[in-house]
């Protein structure tokens, strides 16, 4: 995430903001990027998901447990890690790539 955040402060380098079209294109341009970026990070999740989905529905069946104590822990366990991941982005390429003007 890092490497591809350095990538990312390289490709929409800003060093000044404009008010026009083609700078409002250029910030709309890096923050679908952003939203891309962050969202494929999250796709090897699935697999690990979907790995356990038999075991799941083993247990459920059998009344091992409700699905609720099942998906709660992961879901709370996972939710420090998006964050974390949300913030390096974050703090790498917003200021590089000019949405904010006060510290550049």
């Amino acid at each position: 995430l890092v490497i591809i955040a350095f990538i990312t402060m390289t490709m929409f380098l800003r060093t000044r903001m404009n008010a026009d079209l083609a700078g409002a294109n250029y910030f709309m341009g890096s923050m679908f990027y952003a939203m891309v970026i962050l969202m494929v990070n999250g796709f090897p999740e699935l697999s690990m998901i979907v790995s356990r989905l038999p075991v799941f529905y083993k247990h459920r069946d059998f009344y091992f447990y409700p699905a609720w104590a099942y998906t709660l822990p992961s879901a709370i366990l996972k939710i420090p890690h998006s964050f974390v991941e949300s913030l390096v982005w974050t703090g790498l390429t917003y200021y590089t790539i000019g949405y904010s003007p006060e510290a550049g």
